[in-house]
């Protein structure tokens, strides 16, 4: 099982990110700009995120996940502007019993647009494609905006896993929401 490098939607396009300097500076400014939107729910949104930071999860995560089949990352990028609008992972790429988890984030000057919405079915359909069988979205239970993203999808809330994780933010154990949508 493997993704295309490139996924077109109506308004958006889905690439494969190949690690460069330029991507990793294009990169990091348009997380520079989301920070204050992004570092409740991703702790590796902190005030420090460098370009150097942009590049090696270029490297360490998006290269090497995508080059051992165990997770596709691809950047959200306006396909008028061509200017990059967020991420969008499927990851925790499970063959055996045919489930990956998505995760994504939006640039803050592109929320609102519907362009999650969009790249999220525009992955889930070439998940389902290649063979998947389940889709999981796990997000905050305080972040309503990813949430929406999911229920939006039509993705049906599982449960709730009370107090799964420690939130550096917040200082204190958070619960998580747990979303899943099944190959009809």
């Amino acid at each position: 099982m493997g993704l295309k490098e490139k996924i077109e939607g109506l308004r958006i396009v889905l690439k494969r990110p190949y690690p460069t300097f330029k991507l990793a500076q294009q990169l990091c400014a348009e997380i520079k700009i989301s920070q204050d939107n992004l570092r409740p729910w991703l702790p590796w949104a902190n005030k420090k995120y460098t370009k150097e930071d942009a590049f090696r999860y270029l490297t360490d995560w998006c290269e090497k996940n995508w080059n051992e089949n165990k997770g596709f990352t691809y950047l959200i990028y306006d396909k008028e502007s061509e200017k990059i609008l967020g991420s969008i992972d499927a990851m925790k790429w499970d063959e055996k019993n045919k489930s990956c988890e998505i995760g994504y984030w939006l640039s803050v000057n592109a929320q609102g647009h519907g362009y999650m919405a969009e790249a999220l079915v525009a992955l889930e359909q070439e998940c389902f494609a290649a063979g998947i069988h389940r889709i999981v979205i796990s997000n905050d239970t305080r972040n309503t905006r990813s949430a929406n993203v999911a229920k939006r999808a039509g993705y049906h809330l599982d449960g709730v896993l009370r107090q799964n994780r420690w939130d550096d933010y917040s200082q204190s154990f958070v619960d998580s929401n747990v979303w899943a949508k099944i190959r009809e």
